[in-house]
């Protein structure tokens, strides 16, 4: 199994990078199928190949080894039915490193659905507060406790009754902060802070969670300057 990372460039061919799988990448293998997921509940993902297309072989679980003792936080979202809730959007806010994002999807796996879980994984961070929309609107926000990280939060359809938010306090984390609807919001670190950036990079573009600072090259829609601005790259997607 191969593994490339592709990158799009203004006026030039893509590039293309290739990773190495490790273990996984099965020189031997026929693949049919591969998903993620925490197989043995330890708060690490581990990877799973399914095989068999051209001829009968088991299945392949390779485990994490590295990080076991990282925080981590599971959020499974619920319909008000109790069904997994997809389509919802779970923010995890950190102390350190921001906001995190997560969407219980129908299935992103290769011919396999992944579990309909927001798994976060964070170093040496800490959670500080969650907040889970629903694909109809409804918002709830909640308070992270520091006996609540390395678990997995069951989060119920809030009721009419239920209060939004929870009587708890919300840490919203670097480069976020309340705004007046009690939830946390992007701080607009170009505007707060003008003169933030270099003069080697004097463009400041405000991110979801932080900011970064560019050369003065002008490049067309879609795509911004590498590191040291020799070339036009397409704008990174956010995954978080």
């Amino acid at each position: 199994m191969k593994r490339r990372r592709v990158g799009r460039r203004e006026h030039a061919d893509p590039f293309m990078e290739e990773l190495n799988p490790g273990d996984a990448s099965e020189p031997e293998g026929r693949g049919t199928g591969g998903a993620v997921t925490d197989y043995d509940g330890d708060g690490m993902l581990d990877l799973i190949l399914s095989h068999g297309e051209s001829m009968a072989q088991p299945l392949s679980v390779f485990k994490g080894k590295q990080g076991l003792k990282n925080h981590w936080l599971r959020v499974i979202p619920r319909t008000k039915y109790g069904a997994f809730a997809r389509g919802a959007k779970v923010v995890l806010y950190t102390k350190k490193s921001g906001a995190h994002l997560r969407i219980i999807d129908g299935g992103s796996g290769y011919l396999c659905e992944m579990e309909p879980v927001a798994h976060f994984g964070l170093g040496k961070d800490e959670a500080s507060s969650l907040e889970v929309t629903w694909p109809d609107g409804k918002i709830f926000t909640r308070g992270i406790a520091e006996g609540e990280m390395n678990s997995v939060l069951e989060i119920a359809y809030p009721l009419e009754e239920d209060s939004v938010t929870k009587p708890t306090a919300i840490e919203c984390g670097q480069g976020f902060s309340m705004n007046e609807n009690g939830h946390c919001a992007d701080t607009d670190e170009c505007i707060q802070f003008p003169f933030v950036c270099p003069r080697e990079k004097p463009i400041c573009i405000n991110t979801y969670g932080g900011y970064k600072c560019r050369p003065n090259r002008r490049c067309n829609r879609g795509f911004e300057p590498n590191e040291d601005g020799t070339a036009c790259v397409a704008v990174a997607q956010d995954s978080t």
